[in-house]
Formats: structure tokens, C-alpha cells, sequence
């Protein structure tokens, strides 16, 4: 059945902005030196970083919308989520100005007086609230994805005109028209494709869409595409067990073997992901372009399986097809349940999309944009991947 909704969903019939959004109102006199800015997804996992870069990169009060039922319970969700993070800090506390709204419902679920307040209030705007799930249809996650960008876009448009930074995924271009293309740019344009295959990436392709429409109106947008983001590189702290990817992982170590598969991963660590997403967005020259924030030096599948093996654990490489019926024998005993490992449906399933070919992605308008800075992403060796399971 989902499918079949899959196969008739016409995306470039979704991808269009409502004409009243209009960027006529002069730029934000703030806009290179924001006294306010406004965060979306600041309880998420990115999210926790952006607030904390942008604390410390800023003096602006930070406006977070949050679904919660009063400021004071907001203010305490996003208190608790930096403290899982041991970023929070009583100092900033007084500029972390908690927005009780949802980003699915018209107008950011406010009244239109506060609506209008806030869109008078605010000078920049980081756009990062996301629904990730994989599991559920396109229309599920529209009203957040796809809708909640166009009432950024609105907020971006009303009293002053805000410079809009659209966090968006490099998985936009995870689709058939890609799988011959040897490398994606920045100043690539993510095409339509039927096989866009999940809610996802098809809500987040439109979205890039209404943010450059937006941009064709005359909104100063820039769009960032990061690609798999894992723990902070120092701590190691990744609060997503339920990852996909992370659940793949340890069903090989918990199985003692892994499967031969001839791709490259690439992965950067969540503080290098804020920082140059900060770092870029400080930058007027950035205005009006796409950054992919991703590893210049991936690692191979079995590369990365050494490492992990180095560590001490015993992991034997077997093929594809033989892992596969192994992991079935092994879920089948009830291991799987008993090592609190994902269900044998998505363990094949992130074999899949784990093996299935992607492009590489060029990142030199991100290069450009931190030379000259500390910031730089760094490799997954050892001692990358030994903070990690470090944490876990």
C-alpha cells in the first residue's frame, strides 16, 4: 500500500510556495550582527550543537520553538537536553528564550499576533526541525517537513526580510538520476526522480524546492546538506541508538562477523557539522548557496570494520549472502531480542541501504567558506572510532 502511494505521489506538483509569501520588505539591519535568532529542532540531536554553537559564536537571544505546554516546561526540555549533552550552561540561560509553537500547524501553531511579533522580533533564522521517519508515508510527514518550511519562509518574509539557513541531507540526491554520477556539487540542483523511495527524502527534496523558490523571490537563503552525522569527535556522546546504522553495526559485532560490501561511508562528527554551519552562515558571500557538510577522507565498509575489530572485538568478513542467512539463524534462536537488537526486518533492510551505491560529494564552497579556520573535519581513524565506543 505504501508503495503504491509512493509510485503516484507527484512531488514536483507538491513543491510549490504560496504566492502571498513575497520578499519585499528590506533586509534585516541586524542580519550580519543578529541581536535574535530564531532555531528550529533545538531539542533534536543537531539541534543541541546549533544552540550551543550559536551561543557561543553569538551574543543574539536564541528563540527556540518547542512543543511543550508553557514557556517554563520549554525552557526545562531544552535545559535537559543540553545537560545529555553536557552543554548546558547557567550563563546562557537568560538568552535561550523558549517559542511555545509546533512547526507542523499553520503560523507555527501561534496566533497571528504573535506571529507577527515574532517575525518583527527576529533577524536570522536556522531552520532545523525535521519529523525522520523513514517508516510512515509522505503525507505524515508533510506537515512538518514540507508545510513548517513554508511557514519559516513566511515568518522570513514579514516586517523585515530574515536570511534564511535551511539544514537540509545530501540523501536529496540518493535517487536513480544520481546512481551513474561519479560526484554531486554544491551547486548541483537535486532533480526530480521517482526514485526518491522514502517519506523522507521525498519531504525534504521538496523543501529544498520552496526554499530556492524563495530564493528566486529574493530571500538570502543558504542550504546545508550534511551527510551521515555521528557523536561529538572529543566525547563521543551520540544520543541516537536507535540509528539504523548504529543497530547494523553491532548486530555484526554481536554476530562476530560482517558482510563483504564494496562501499565507502562517509560520516562526520556532530561538533564539526554546527560549527561549519555556523562558521558559513557568518559569511555574507554565503548567502545564496548550497554547502554539503561531509568527510573529505571516507572510509571504506571493511576499513571501518577493521578498526572496530582492532578494539577487541572478533569480527570475521563472510560474503553478503551468507551473512544474511546468519543473521536469520541468529534471529530466529531470539537473539536479536535478547541483545536488544533491532528486528531482523530492519537489520536486512539497513544491509540494503547501506550497501546500495551512492555519489561521492564535492565540498569545495565549504572548503573555501573555513579555510583559514580551526575547523576541520577530522579523519575516521582510531582514535575516532575508539572515542565513539568509548561513549557506547
Amino acid at each position: 500500500m505504501l508503495n503504491s502511494a509512493v509510485n503516484t505521489l507527484n512531488l514536483e506538483e507538491e513543491a510549490v510556495l504560496d504566492p502571498a509569501i513575497r520578499f519585499e520588505n528590506p533586509l534585516s539591519e541586524n542580519s550580519n550582527a543578529p541581536k535574535s535568532i530564531f532555531l528550529t529542532g533545538a531539542t533534536g540531536f543537531i539541534g543541541a550543537y546549533l544552540l550551543d554553537e550559536l551561543l557561543h559564536k553569538t551574543t543574539a537571544d536564541i528563540y527556540c520553538l518547542i512543543r511543550c505546554s508553557d514557556a517554563e516546561a520549554g525552557k526545562e526540555r531544552l535545559k535537559k537536553h543540553l545537560d545529555f549533552y553536557f552543554l548546558w550552561q547557567d550563563s546562557f540561560s537568560s538568552r535561550i528564550i523558549p517559542i511555545v509553537g509546533d512547526l507542523s500547524q499553520p503560523l507555527l501553531g501561534l496566533v497571528e499576533q504573535q506571529f507577527s511579533q515574532l517575525a518583527s522580533q527576529i533577524d536570522v533564522i536556522y531552520h532545523n526541525g525535521s519529523h525522520l521517519d523513514f517508516s510512515v508515508p509522505y503525507s505524515v510527514v508533510k506537515p512538518t517537513n514540507v508545510l513548517g518550511t513554508q511557514e519559516i519562509l513566511r515568518l522570513a518574509s514579514l516586517t523585515q526580510t530574515k536570511p534564511v539557513h535551511f539544514i537540509s541531507t545530501v540523501v536529496v540526491f540518493f535517487s536513480q538520476a544520481y546512481s551513474q554520477v561519479d560526484q554531486v556539487k554544491e551547486t548541483d540542483i537535486p532533480v526530480f526522480d521517482a526514485g526518491l523511495n522514502n517519506s523522507y527524502k521525498q519531504s525534504k527534496w521538496v523543501a529544498e524546492q520552496l526554499v530556492r523558490i524563495a530564493q528566486e523571490r529574493g530571500l538570502p537563503a543558504c542550504i546545508y546538506r550534511p551527510t551521515r552525522i555521528m557523536g561529538h569527535s572529543q566525547t563521543g556522546i551520540y544520543g541516537k541508538f536507535n540509528n539504523f546504522f548504529l543497530q547494523f553495526v553491532k548486530a555484526c559485532i554481536q554476530l562476530g562477523k560482517f558482510p563483504a560490501l564494496d562501499v565507502e561511508l562517509n560520516i562526520v562528527p556532530v561538533d564539526y557539522c554546527s560549527q561549519a554551519i555556523v562558521r558559513l552562515s557568518q559569511q555574507e558571500n554565503s548567502l545564496g548557496k548550497a554547502f554539503h557538510i561531509v568527510n573529505p577522507q571516507p572510509i571504506s565498509w571493511k576499513k571501518l570494520l577493521e578498526l572496530i575489530g582492532s578494539l577487541g572485538y572478533s569480527l570475521k568478513e563472510v560474503s553478503y549472502e551468507q551473512w544474511v542467512m546468519e543473521i536469520k539463524d541468529y534471529a530466529s534462536s531470539n537473539h536479536c531480542e535478547k541483545n536488544m537488537l533491532a528486528p531482523l526486518p530492519k537489520l536486512l533492510n539497513a544491509a540494503k541501504v547501506i550497501s546500495a551505491e551512492k555519489p561521492q560529494f564535492d565540498a569545495r564552497q565549504t572548503i573555501k567558506g573555513l579555510a583559514g579556520t580551526s575547523i576541520a573535519c577530522p579523519p575516521i581513524d582510531l582514535q575516532l572510532i575508539s572515542t565513539y565506543f568509548s561513549y557506547f
